[in-house]
């Protein structure tokens, strides 16, 4: 099962996988995190993995408190590990007037890629919105983050944004969501959106 928890005001959309290991992703600011925490546990006893999408603060600003509380490290791509250790202006914060507090444990994507798999989830490489952006595919849903909403794309300025990696990332989503039969397609701002999502998304690219 995935569970949507949050999408308050500028944080982003939460997601919980409950199914062979207990997935939390992209936890949002810390402004949802005590309300969010209890919903969590009336939901799942514990969480193994925090994923984050992206390093931007409206998706990962809140990645310590969940990691300190529920014991559990955090997974964002290669490339952004250094972001999201020092936080530098990739992660945006500043956009916020906010300061990121980085996790004490970040774990490399690829490390965890195979043992991933065997709970059934997919990570696909979508840079665009950020360089090392990513999107998670379980069962027939795909958690696109940044890259694709329902009716719209994520933006390619803010830095190690690139418009051409994202027209990239939006066909081969499409083409993974085709061949896999994805019905669902989640992102990290605004409700759900369909198949659909893809012609939406050639409106603005």
């Amino acid at each position: 099962m995935i569970y949507k928890l949050n999408g308050i005001g500028y944080d982003s959309n939460t997601y919980l996988i409950v199914g062979k290991k207990n997935i939390l992703i992209d936890p949002g600011t810390p402004n949802t995190f005590n309300m969010l925490k209890d919903e969590i546990k009336n939901t799942a006893k514990d969480i193994d993995y925090i994923i984050n999408t992206h390093c931007h603060y409206d998706h990962a600003g809140s990645d310590y408190l969940y990691e300190e509380y529920f014991n559990a490290p955090v997974i964002i791509h290669d490339l952004e590990v250094n972001d999201l250790k020092n936080n530098t202006n990739t992660t945006v914060s500043a956009l916020f007037s906010r300061e990121l507090t980085p996790p004490k444990e970040i774990i490399p994507i690829n490390e965890v890629l195979e043992e991933l798999k065997k709970w059934d989830i997919e990570v696909v490489e979508t840079p665009g919105h950020t360089k090392g952006s990513i999107s998670i595919a379980y069962k027939d849903n795909i958690i696109t983050g940044d890259t694709l909403f329902a009716y719209g794309v994520g933006r390619w300025d803010f830095p190690t944004g690139n418009l051409i990696d994202l027209r990239s990332s939006i066909s081969k989503l499409e083409r993974i969501a085709y061949e896999r039969n994805i019905m669902n397609i989640l992102p990290g701002h605004g409700e759900k959106g369909n198949l659909s999502a893809f012609s939406n998304a050639k409106l603005f690219l």
